[in-house]
């Protein structure tokens, strides 16, 4: 994995995600980054992420490469979290027939047997 992928997780793992925030446009992004992908400053500041986002789109994986193989059938959900950043993970406690678009999840890391950090959402039961 990536150095900021692993500082990425570490993050998710202790409840302080951040991103970058552009100071010229208010957009955020995650790092690594040089400059602003919507406008091209590079004025980009570290921000705080929420935990929490809600689905904009998922899907029921049935195939699947060999690294997740015996897992499936499982849900990738793609969660936009405050400041318009969108993550990918795969949905955990709940299949694709028990969530919809505009779900409220909390993002989540779990550790996989080869070393490897996984992000994850489940679902916010308020």
């Amino acid at each position: 994995m990536p150095a900021w992928f692993e500082t990425f997780t570490d993050e998710v793992e202790s409840g302080e995600p951040q991103a970058l925030a552009c100071e010229a446009c208010g957009s955020a992004t995650l790092p690594p980054r040089q400059v602003c992908p919507e406008c091209g400053s590079p004025e980009l500041t570290q921000t705080s992420l929420s935990d929490r986002g809600r689905i904009v789109s998922f899907t029921e994986i049935s195939v699947t490469i060999p690294k997740f193989h015996g897992e499936t059938p499982y849900t990738v959900v793609l969660a936009e979290l405050n400041k318009g950043v969108v993550l990918t993970g795969q949905l955990r406690e709940v299949t694709a027939d028990d969530v919809a678009i505009g779900d409220e999840v909390q993002l989540g890391v779990e550790a996989r047997d080869d070393g490897t950090s996984l992000l994850t959402f489940r679902p916010v039961n308020e």
